[in-house]
């Protein structure tokens, strides 16, 4: 009789538990950003949570927490309760690469979370002053090599992307460059403009204006592919020989660790759901941000690719997170 009970009791709480997930989510359901509002991550994140909104009909909210180039808003998320009402927006430098500089770090990516779907890539392109005497990549990293310490590059932050980006495009030329960090795209424009440095990646959104009206002159694509944006203008990857050379972005949406399948299988929908409307293809576009859709499993083979690949980056340019 009481092995009767005991499997009355498991059976009723499966499939409670069951059910509480197929009627997933019954309360709003809250995106973490890491950066401010207004940037490019943010208004991305603005967007999928929208239409995810109308999807899963219950409100997608988004709440920013900025701080620690994105790290601060993901540690909120590793903490959170694993039952899918607090997700996260998460970045190369957060997911990838700031974890693993640190000796304490408050959380762990490939432990603490659970991709739930590939968001955006955004390809960076190698842009510079307008009257750099140096009109090719190729003279660049040529006069770079012979003058150690005369071209200096920007980057949204120590240990960031580009950070990490510049740094191997030096390597590969044997060059020396000058690093200047700054707290985020926005401040890299005008000092670019106004001479205060000689080159920047720039994502196509930030750069196309400049570029068309002559003030910015691009150099090359970082991204695998040429951009419909600049069809011209090669990639950094085919000029150096370099295939694997990348400079880009990415954006994956995360849960944390614990979130039940059947919740991931519901947000994965949703969120490719979301990515497939024609509206959202084209503010994407707009934005010069690529669609990243797919399973969640295709999404954390990616992640953990991509921190395989900055391990060994941040190792080759010995970048410290100072």
């Amino acid at each position: 009789m009481k092995h009767v009970l005991l499997g009355i009791i498991a059976s009723a709480l499966i499939c409670t538990t069951g059910h509480a997930q197929t009627n997933y989510p019954q309360r709003p359901v809250k995106i973490v950003v890491g950066y401010a509002p207004g940037g490019a991550t943010d208004v991305a994140t603005r967007v999928v949570a929208s239409e995810m909104t109308k999807i899963l009909k219950q409100q997608v909210i988004v709440e920013n927490r900025v701080g620690g180039s994105g790290t601060i808003g993901m540690d909120n998320v590793a903490k959170s309760k694993p039952d899918g009402y607090t997700l996260g927006m998460a970045g190369v430098g957060a997911t990838a690469i700031t974890p693993y500089l640190d000796p304490n770090p408050t959380y762990i990516p490939t432990r603490d979370f659970t991709v739930i779907g590939g968001v955006y890539r955004a390809d960076f392109l190698i842009c510079a002053r307008a009257n750099l005497p140096q009109k090719t990549l190729q003279d660049l990293l040529a006069y770079a090599k012979a003058n150690p310490g005369k071209v200096a590059y920007g980057s949204v932050g120590i240990a960031s992307p580009n950070h990490v980006q510049h740094e191997e495009l030096a390597r590969l030329g044997g060059a020396t460059m000058l690093h200047v960090p700054y707290t985020g795209e926005s401040p890299i424009v005008p000092a670019l403009l106004t001479g205060q440095l000689d080159i920047a990646l720039l994502t196509v959104n930030a750069a196309e204006p400049f570029i068309r009206e002559g003030k910015i002159r691009v150099l090359a694509v970082g991204g695998p592919n040429r951009t419909p944006a600049f069809p011209d203008v090669p990639t950094a990857a085919d000029i150096l020989g370099a295939p694997d050379y990348t400079a880009n972005s990415w954006t994956v949406l995360i849960a944390p660790r614990g979130t039940p399948p059947a919740i991931i299988e519901t947000l994965n929908n949703a969120l490719n759901t979301a990515l497939a409307l024609p509206e959202v293809k084209e503010r994407f576009t707009k934005m010069g941000l690529s669609l990243m859709s797919g399973t969640s499993e295709e999404a954390q083979a990616f992640v953990s690719a991509e921190v395989d690949r900055y391990r060994k980056l941040v190792k080759l340019n010995d970048i410290k997170r100072e």
